[in-house]
């Protein structure tokens, strides 16, 4: 049972159809809601519609329905539920141009179209969230005095942060898709090499100390720590953090 208000949007493509799912909503146990319907065709004519609803349902068959999705996905922030006919490929079309769930017309009840409609608003919200959550981390990555890098398990960098800009002057596209050899100071190249086949081996993770050049070959001490990440149960890549030694000592003085 949804509690809060929604502001739903409505298209349609005929007034019998508008009517009915209208009176569908009404039945249904979503007590709160605003109702705007508007006339498919105002939709297709290039006519704008405000982006301050909660879900849309769009009601239309074939390639109608598709162009409806489409220019509504195009200004809608909300998610879209789609009304059709009970064909597999209308269906498919629906879900294929953006539609977050697809219900049949002729079997549409008031309890289907409240189960729809707080679905795909529950995995919005999720979707939201989980957004804002890998925002927060870009940004910890981001602002962190660390350098924290990620690479394919043969030892290319596949992203590092912009601490590598300050810390050596390589630019970011400098140093992703090259080996970590071409960073690591050349007495430390065969050892930093051995401990990551080590890792690879007995899967846990390694510490060291050791020396990357700068893009002008100045050596920058730094204590390197990387371990493993796994996609089902499986090593797919690296992820490791690199500290300059020097900020260690400046913290430990301070202390």
């Amino acid at each position: 049972m949804v509690e809060q208000s929604l502001k739903i949007l409505l298209v349609y493509d005929d007034l019998e159809t508008r009517n009915q799912i209208e009176e569908t909503l009404r039945t249904s146990d979503i007590d709160k809601f605003r109702l705007e319907s508007v006339p498919s065709h105002v939709i297709i004519q290039g006519d704008s519609v405000r982006n301050c609803y909660d879900v849309c349902i769009v009601e239309s068959v074939g390639q109608r329905a598709s162009q409806l999705i489409l220019s509504l996905k195009a200004v809608l922030d909300c998610p879209i539920v789609s009304v059709t006919w009970d064909s597999g490929s209308e269906v498919l079309n629906a879900l294929h141009c953006g539609a977050s769930d697809c219900l049949i017309r002729n079997h549409l009840t008031p309890a289907k179209l409240e189960e729809s409609i707080c679905a795909v608003l529950d995995t919005a919200r999720n979707l939201d969230q989980l957004g804002q959550y890998e925002r927060w981390y870009l940004g910890l990555v981001e602002n962190s005095s660390d350098l924290i890098f990620t690479q394919d398990l043969t030892g290319i960098f596949s992203s590092i942060n912009r601490v590598i800009e300050t810390l050596t002057g390589y630019q970011q596209d400098e140093v992703i898709g090259q080996h970590i050899r071409q960073i690591v100071a050349p007495e430390y190249a065969d050892v930093v090499w051995s401990s990551h086949l080590g890792m690879l081996e007995d899967r846990r993770p390694i510490r060291r100390e050791l020396s990357i050049l700068s893009k002008s070959r100045q050596r920058i001490p730094v204590q390197m720590s990387s371990h493993l990440v796994y996609k089902h149960g499986a090593p797919v890549g690296v992820q490791g953090v690199m500290r300059a030694r020097l900020q260690v000592v400046s913290l430990r003085a301070a202390v």
